[in-house]
């Protein structure tokens, strides 16, 4: 499982060895549920907007391969990152912070929620599932049950290990 931490600013390479940029950002498709590449900042001055699709890509560990890259601009993660996510009684559970998706096949698997700074370090982040949700204009709608998976920091499990001993 992956994060878009995992590949920002990650170099790309064409099958030439030519350094192209860097990972900038995620091409995203919320209807599919899949990730569709990656935005690419480029090295040249004057360069066009550049992204890599996921079929394009070659290997990726320390740095990425590609076989081409294409010019133009896709929905990025960016653009749907902070957006509030609502429940079905129109209650902001949190807002999108991050994905998780397959290396594989690049199906987002869920959602990173933020809560806020003190939520999340009491309670821990919560992770939602993209299956059980919808993108609107202006929000998320979540329709599953906001309590299914839920992840504790270490500091919560320090501190709170700590003061009931």
């Amino acid at each position: 499982m992956y994060r878009k931490k995992d590949f920002l600013f990650m170099d790309v390479f064409d099958i030439k060895g030519k350094n192209i940029g860097c990972i900038k950002d995620l091409l995203v498709d919320f209807n599919k549920g899949e990730v569709l590449g990656f935005s690419i900042i480029s090295y040249r001055i004057f360069q066009s907007s550049q992204y890599v699709l996921k079929e394009d890509i070659i290997s990726f560990n320390k740095y990425m391969v590609v076989s081409k890259c294409r010019k133009g601009s896709l929905t990025q993660l960016s653009h749907v990152r902070l957006m509030d996510v609502i429940d079905l009684n129109g209650n902001i559970i949190g807002t999108l912070e991050d994905l998780i998706f397959e290396g594989n096949n690049f199906i987002i698997n869920g959602i990173v929620l933020w809560t806020g700074y003190l939520t999340s370090l009491i309670y821990g982040k919560k992770v939602l599932l993209v299956k059980d949700m919808l993108l609107g204009d202006d929000s998320i709608l979540y329709f599953g049950n906001k309590d299914t998976l839920s992840f504790s920091n270490i500091p919560k499990t320090l501190v709170f290990k700590n003061i009931k001993q």
